[in-house]
């Protein structure tokens, strides 16, 4: 049982260069989900950013950011089951490409038993880090107030301070927790809580994994922008949107859907590349601390 940090940060290269039909695959899948987001509410969605872009430099009024906000969170509504059914099909295809590399046909994408998993430890994981984080700021807030009505300047200490510590709490559960995924996937249960044990005085290990994967991510998303900057100064790219509002979606695809197409392919192939890099090391390192063969 051996864990090479460095190794593992590196897993998602390692997948592209096994199987890069894989990242056309989730590129496909990144691109039906914008081109049906557009197709539904791009009308819409040009009405919110330009109503947006209006109250930019302004003081809205109650009123206003009342209406902006419910019309952002009936984008939400709509759009979030969507994207978390495409997150646990992309997430459970990563942790496959990495456990079962030799069962790649459709670029390790499936919708089934290990793809509900996936999303229901996801779900789970997401509302305990939305309640960690709840809790953990409510406290720093309340003892940060508690002071600062002795002495406005400790208060400011104070918070930060216990800023700083509730931060540090929340990226130590998030490691501790970060092979639940493809725990969930390997060992066909859902196990939000079996990382704990994989992850116990490997805390710094992950950690590191974690920022060289992140780092990698970054410089890719950095090269996706320069690949992507010729498309969207041609075509405005989203904010383009804005200058559509009070048209129909119909008129919008007529007028912008070449355009739009193009740079969400781009950005569709580019999101596929930073989901091998971000979340691929995750599953090399659930494979290693396992002992499990590397097929």
């Amino acid at each position: 049982m051996t864990f090479s940090a460095t190794e593992a940060a590196f897993e998602g290269f390692r997948v592209v260069r096994r199987h890069p039909l894989a990242i056309v695959f989730w590129a496909l899948a990144y691109t039906v989900f914008f081109a049906a987001f557009f197709g539904l509410f791009a009308g819409p969605l040009a009405t919110v950013m330009a109503t947006t872009e209006s109250l930019e430099g302004t003081q809205p009024s109650a009123q206003e950011m009342q209406a902006l906000m419910a019309s952002w969170s009936g984008f939400m509504v709509l759009a979030l089951p969507l994207s978390l059914v495409l997150g646990a099909v992309l997430n459970a295809a990563v942790a496959r490409s990495v456990l079962r590399p030799a069962d790649k046909a459709f670029g390790y994408m499936r919708l089934g038993a290990d793809e509900l998993r996936v999303l229901a430890v996801s779900l789970i994981l997401g509302i305990l880090f939305f309640a960690a984080t709840v809790l953990l700021f409510v406290v720093v807030g309340l003892l940060a107030g508690v002071a600062s009505q002795a002495n406005t300047g400790v208060g400011i200490l104070v918070g930060v301070l216990l800023g700083l510590g509730a931060a540090t709490v929340l990226i130590w559960l998030a490691i501790r927790l970060s092979l639940a995924v493809p725990t969930t996937f390997d060992e066909k249960r859902i196990s939000p809580f079996a990382s704990f044990g994989l992850t116990k005085g490997r805390v710094l290990p992950l950690l590191g994994m974690a920022v060289i994967a992140f780092i990698m991510s970054m410089l890719v998303g950095i090269l996706a922008a320069i690949v992507a900057l010729p498309v969207t100064m041609a075509t405005g790219g989203l904010e383009q949107l804005v200058a559509f509002d009070g048209q129909s979606t119909a008129q919008i695809l007529q007028t912008a859907g070449v355009g739009l197409l193009a740079w969400g392919a781009i950005n569709a192939i580019f999101s596929s590349l930073q989901l091998a890099v971000i979340y691929a090391p995750f599953s090399a390192a659930y494979r290693d601390l396992k002992g499990l063969p590397q097929e």
